[in-house]
């Protein structure tokens, strides 16, 4: 079978807005995701636009970040809606792809910061 018969990704597009979509659902910054996937943010911000496409390894790299599939970063589940995701839903998205080791850890983080948090709020209203 030659190249040309092979069946091609071509869905680069949408394949761009779910990884946007993914990162945004989790509250990441596309600095941040860059910089976890080992990628510039130049580079990122292609992919996510659909102007670039990326290597098994990238899309291995981006679906362990942010714990999707590559069936829905590659096809999507057709059941895609565009929505911004409130506070709550974005931590519940985080809870959710967590296994119980992590989930123990970040009980362990907002217990301890609870008790802080009317003086982590005045310091942030602050700046």
């Amino acid at each position: 079978m030659s190249r040309v018969d092979r069946r091609e990704f071509k869905d680069w597009k949408g394949f761009g807005a779910r990884t946007r979509k993914c990162r945004e659902s989790v509250g990441m910054t596309r600095e941040r995701f860059a910089e976890m996937i080992g990628r510039t943010e130049n580079y990122l911000l292609s992919l996510e636009k659909g102007d670039k496409s990326c290597s098994i390894h990238t899309l291995h790299q981006i679906c362990t970040s942010l714990k999707e599939s590559p069936d829905y970063i590659l096809y999507g589940d057709g059941m895609e809606k565009e929505k911004e995701n409130t506070d709550k839903e974005i931590l519940l998205e985080i809870i959710n792809k967590c296994n119980s080791k992590q989930l123990r850890i970040l009980r362990e983080v907002v217990v301890a910061i609870f008790p802080n948090f009317p003086d982590i709020i005045e310091e942030n209203d602050n700046d």
